[in-house]
């Protein structure tokens, strides 16, 4: 399989904008065509299947042409992670979120995303695991997933204008979720375990909202 030549490529920008976003077309088309691949090896093989070198085959990318995107295949996948938020954030229908309460309305978004981890379970834990070893050249992008997750969450909530108190509210709502991901990656957590126990995190979290509002 032919490869991409390595040299003139740039590090994506990764300022205040998505990954990859400060590439010309042809250096985005071969960095989308990474992700691409590492995820399709992750869903065949789970984490263990997603090595720099299979990547770069499947890619068609030269191998350092791939490291100088993804440092690591943690990097790369934390990169697949946020994209794939990214994208659901963006196609995020908030009209047709169904539920009387924030509560249930948020409850309805977890269980969608629980619904795709049973679909591609390896995928999912192989993208959960990259987020658990990532190192600090992830940073950046765990930062940026976190702040999509919550404003999602946000949203589905019916929140428009977000205070302190809110934020943080919701922000314990994606800790929690994040580390019940961890829990069922390791198999510590079944998927119904890990619903069942947000069920209990968002009701407590919205509980102490509503009596904070009511005392205000």
């Amino acid at each position: 399989m032919p490869k991409e030549p390595t040299t003139g490529q740039a590090q994506p920008t990764r300022a205040d904008g998505p990954p990859g976003s400060g590439l010309r077309p042809a250096q985005r088309a071969r960095y989308d065509r990474i992700i691409a691949s590492a995820k399709e090896l992750a869903t065949e093989g789970g984490y263990d299947a997603v090595q720099m070198r299979a990547v770069a085959e499947r890619s068609g990318v030269a191998l350092g042409t791939v490291y100088r995107y993804f440092p690591s295949k943690n990097h790369l996948l934390v990169v697949a992670t946020l994209q794939m938020f990214e994208q659901f954030a963006e196609q995020f229908d908030v009209e047709h979120t169904p539920g009387s309460s924030p509560r249930e309305r948020v409850m309805w978004v977890l269980h969608g995303a629980l619904a795709q981890l049973e679909r591609e379970p390896r995928l999912y834990d192989a993208l959960v695991r990259a987020s658990m070893f990532a190192d600090s050249s992830s940073a950046a992008e765990l930062d940026r997933l976190g702040k999509v997750i919550t404003a999602m969450y946000a949203r589905a909530a019916g929140i428009e204008t977000i205070t302190e108190e809110l934020e943080n509210a919701v922000r314990i709502i994606t800790d929690v979720w994040m580390s019940s991901l961890v829990s069922w990656a390791a198999g510590r957590q079944t998927a119904e375990q890990m619903i069942a126990h947000m069920d209990t995190a968002v009701g407590l979290v919205f509980s102490r909202l509503e009596r904070l509002q009511k005392a205000s």
